[in-house]
């Protein structure tokens, strides 16, 4: 298969890895149990194993969708080849915006974080500017800088979630898990829905796979990115399980970063000031692809400078950022983000797969 992109800009196949890591696992992190348990309670693990499964499905989709053209391009070429190029450019810039949006959402809730947990009086423009900044300054160098962050993002977090973890453990209190099975499929259901925007990210596959060196190749680490997600998601849920009753979980909005406060160095003394500051890398990288690959899409379908775009994106969530200040407001648009992520993944990629294939075999025929 001829790769259309340069030899230089390339990955190998194994760097999957940390990108598929860092679009999947976000600030959600930090509160997804709350959200998670709301419908099935401490049943809700159930449906962070059937989510995981079903992302192992759909990836295995995209990569069929990919393979279904005969060089190597993104989605955004496999749209115009399937719709047309002015229906197909349409469906392109939808999936530009979905991007940018998941960027903003992602953003605005770290601000959030630091705005609670680390720095309440602080003013928010100044730090904003920072940030993006330096996501500016990431993005721009390119594609391989932004596999550089995701390699360090995984690197750091991995390494700190294993002993923050074991650390919680003694103060734990495992038979909060039963009884084991008391909630309904439809409970399991909607948590599963909640859990869903947890992993929401990994669709930047669709636009980087040009950039993996034989992207054939990279379809097993692409699942392993999956499983260690799952796996990770998994245990964090569990020990949340096993650390508050389902009364001591309603009243905690950050389970993650409420659990650490239990730990106690003799350095810092506030641990949780520390894991906001390591996971850090791991979301501006998740915030890095998402903006990527919303430039490679508006190049894809407009020719426009990707540096260009990117100024453009920025400011805007510097905007947004700005005036979006009600909680209820950003809950709703959240909320939106999700709902249409649900439609993506469960809808628009199965299409896909089947249109392609379908065209693929009648094309053989």
């Amino acid at each position: 298969m001829k790769n259309p992109v340069d030899e230089k800009h390339l990955i190998s196949p194994f760097l999957i890895v940390p990108l598929m890591y860092v679009s999947m696992v976000g600030v959600g992190v930090l509160n997804f149990q709350r959200e998670v348990a709301e419908h099935a309670g401490y049943n809700a693990y159930i449906s962070v194993v059937l989510v995981g499964i079903s992302i192992h499905l759909i990836l295995w989709m995209i990569y069929k969708i990919l393979r279904s053209n005969q060089e190597g391009l993104d989605v955004t070429a496999v749209n115009n080849t399937c719709f047309g190029k002015i229906a197909g450019n349409i469906i392109n810039f939808a999936i530009v915006l979905y991007f940018c949006f998941g960027a903003f959402i992602e953003f605005k809730a770290y601000i959030e974080v630091i705005q609670l947990w680390v720095f309440p009086s602080i003013k928010i423009l100044p730090i904003s500017t920072i940030l993006v900044l330096f996501i500016y300054y990431t993005v721009s160098g390119g594609f391989r800088s932004v596999t550089g962050l995701s390699f360090l993002g995984l690197l750091i977090t991995l390494i700190s979630i294993l002993p923050q973890n074991l650390l919680v453990l003694p103060y734990t209190h495992p038979l909060n898990l039963m009884p084991l099975f008391n909630h309904s499929i439809t409970d399991i259901l909607l948590s599963s829905k909640s859990m869903l925007y947890q992993f929401m990210g990994f669709e930047a596959l669709l636009l980087f796979y040009p950039f993996i060196k034989s992207p054939e190749k990279s379809q097993k680490w692409a699942h392993l990115a999956v499983f260690i997600v799952t796996l990770m998601y998994l245990m964090i849920i569990i020990i949340t399980f096993m650390m508050y009753s389902e009364g001591q979980l309603r009243e905690i909005f950050w389970p993650t970063l409420d659990m650490v406060k239990v730990i106690e160095g003799t350095v810092f003394q506030r641990i949780e000031y520390l894991v906001i500051s390591m996971w850090s890398i791991n979301f501006f990288a998740g915030i890095s692809l998402s903006l990527w690959a919303a430039c490679r899409g508006m190049k894809n379908v407009f020719q426009i400078k990707p540096r260009a775009s990117l100024l453009a994106f920025l400011v805007g969530i510097l905007i947004l950022e700005f005036f979006v200040k009600d909680r209820s407001i950003f809950r709703w648009i959240s909320e939106l983000y999700s709902d249409i992520g649900l439609y993506f993944i469960y809808g628009y990629i199965p299409i896909m797969f089947v249109v392609t294939q379908v065209r693929k075999n009648w094309n053989k025929g």
